[in-house]
């Protein structure tokens, strides 16, 4: 590398201060005007589908044809209209409120989000503190002897003395011509922002799961209800049966049949009930307490809440808008491309200033002596030859760590219209087979009353009844899982929507990165294209 210096260093008055004052401000104007490397530029997901290289153009159905393909009756189930805030209140469910409420206080994932964001906030800081210069101030004292052999013979005074100083120094501040420590601030901002979305996401996945784990535990309560309504019908059939047996009128072995039917129905609740203590215990996790509490929260067992009848959903294009992870892979993306204008600012010319100012004299009363002061200020430049390829190997790396990021967000947006899509049509498949199954239960328990009677009355036989009674059993079961199925599909869609963060958006110290704004950019028109050929394009000065 080679190294150009000027420097000044006075032991008199400055003869230039005017010229060093006029030269730092139009060093500093420059340093405003010129920025190299690439633009980022809002990736953008035109009409509904995906933003891709000129090599890759998947179709993307919308959400109302997946809907329609999924089945006829879906098409009252969703709408166009976006109102995903605050989804889990449409469940009118008090319990669930409180739970959700517990784990925005109190979850794990939520809290290393935030400190994450604290995290990012400090590197931003780091970064913008290269804009500075740094200022330090020194004092010190020595008792100095010289060299008596090298020295004496020369009839130099080699007595020892005292040595007293103070003053100030300013190591080499970096004036930022080409915009490098820009990028990094730049970089560094986006991160940050993206952070914020991070937690957003968390917060997203974090209702979602405890929504889910509390309709899986009044689906089992559900089940446990109807199974242990059917050994309460199994209980009747066995008296009946030894009723019947005692009078003569049957043998024992229909008494043994209705006995082994019962106990296969109470071997199966102590499984149903491990579920329960399993899902009690998943929500003590998400919810960062312990099952006692948890258990008072739920209290006694309810009906498993339905949810809307309609779910807005929107369009695809504005998950852009919605969904933090986009928003966060987005921002990365931002964040890479920045680093490639740092990279590319390594080849430019290097300007720095540095200087110091001292005053020191051989007894203490001497500091207060101006004619012992010592000052050095002035620029310096230094501009890269050859440097065994190691700039243009990291303003390559810089290129492929944005390519690598926008495949990334690419990647987060088919994804994510493939979840809203394929949420649609589990909610719609669903609600059908939910339906279905009420019918089948309605069915099933008047089979189950006539042959009851009739068992009674001695027109069928036992093993009929006992048929019928577990084919209401299987539907009872079937139907609770079906209704709880449905509950959970609209707590999928709902995350798949990015539902569900508005309301809770963490503040920033500083304006320019205050979380309440880092919002994405909504979509516009045109495609993005891959962030290596963005920063071949050129650069802006």
């Amino acid at each position: 590398m080679l190294r150009v210096t000027i420097e000044t260093s006075l032991w008199s008055r400055c003869r230039a201060p005017v010229a060093t004052t006029v030269g730092s401000i139009f060093v500093l104007a420059i340093a405003a005007s010129c920025r190299v490397g690439p633009d980022s530029t809002p990736l953008q997901s035109p009409d509904g589908g995906v933003a891709t290289t000129a090599t890759f153009a998947p179709p993307v159905m919308t959400v109302a044809e997946v809907a329609a393909d999924a089945t006829a009756a879906s098409a009252t189930d969703v709408t166009d209209v976006v109102d995903v805030e605050l989804w889990w209140k449409r469940f009118n469910d008090p319990t669930l409120d409180a739970l959700i409420l517990k784990a925005d206080l109190l979850n794990t994932s939520i809290a290393e989000s935030f400190s994450r964001i604290r995290i990012k906030q400090a590197s931003l800081g780091v970064s913008e503190s290269e804009l500075w210069p740094t200022l330090a101030a020194g004092a010190g004292y020595a008792r100095v002897q010289q060299n008596f052999s090298q020295l004496g013979a020369l009839g130099v005074d080699v007595d020892p003395y005292d040595q007293w100083s103070y003053g100030l120094s300013m190591p080499s501040w970096e004036i930022d011509l080409w915009g490098r420590i820009a990028s990094m601030v730049a970089s560094s901002t986006s991160d940050l922002e993206a952070s914020v979305d991070d937690l957003r996401s968390a917060m997203v996945s974090v209702r979602a799961q405890v929504a889910t784990v509390y309709l899986q535990v009044r689906t089992l309560q559900a089940r446990l209800d109807a199974l242990n309504a059917s050994i309460r019908n199994l209980e009747q059939t066995l008296a009946l049966t030894q009723q019947k047996f005692d009078a003569g009128t049957t043998t024992m072995l229909s008494v043994s049949q209705a006995e082994t039917n019962l106990d296969l129905k109470t071997a199966q609740v102590p499984s149903l009930r491990d579920a329960l203590a399993q899902s009690t215990g998943q929500l003590a996790v998400l919810c960062a307490t312990n099952t006692t509490e948890i258990t008072a929260i739920l209290g006694a067992a309810a009906p498993i809440p339905t949810g809307p009848d309609v779910v807005n959903v929107g369009l695809p294009a504005s998950l852009l808008e919605r969904r933090p992870d986009l928003r966060a892979a987005a921002l990365h993306y931002d964040a890479r491309v920045a680093m490639i204008g740092a990279a590319e600012a390594l080849n430019y010319p290097a300007l720095s200033l540095s200087g110091d100012f001292s005053i020191s004299a051989t007894e203490f009363n001497g500091l207060g002596d101006w004619s012992n002061k010592a000052y050095s200020f002035g620029p310096s430049l230094s501009l890269p030859l050859f440097t065994g390829w190691k700039i243009s190997s990291e303003i390559i790396g810089a290129k492929a760590q944005a390519e690598l990021a926008f495949n990334s967000w690419r990647g987060t947006l088919i994804r994510a219209i493939a979840e809203v899509d394929t949420s649609i049509a589990a909610l719609a498949f669903a609600r059908e087979s939910n339906a279905r199954y009420v019918r089948a239960v309605a069915s099933a328990s008047e089979t189950e009353r006539l042959a009851a009677m009739q068992y009674q009355s001695g027109t069928t036989t036992l093993e009929n009844l006992l048929d019928v009674q577990n084919n209401l059993l299987s539907a009872q079961d079937s139907q609770a899982q079906a209704q709880g199925l449905a509950a959970q599909s609209i707590v999928e869609l709902y995350k798949s929507l990015g539902g569900g963060w508005g309301d809770a958006v963490p503040t920033q110290d500083s304006a320019k990165t205050d979380a309440k704004t880092a919002i994405a950019s909504a979509p516009t028109s045109g495609a993005s294209i891959s962030p290596v050929a963005k920063a071949e394009s050129g650069s802006k000065e």
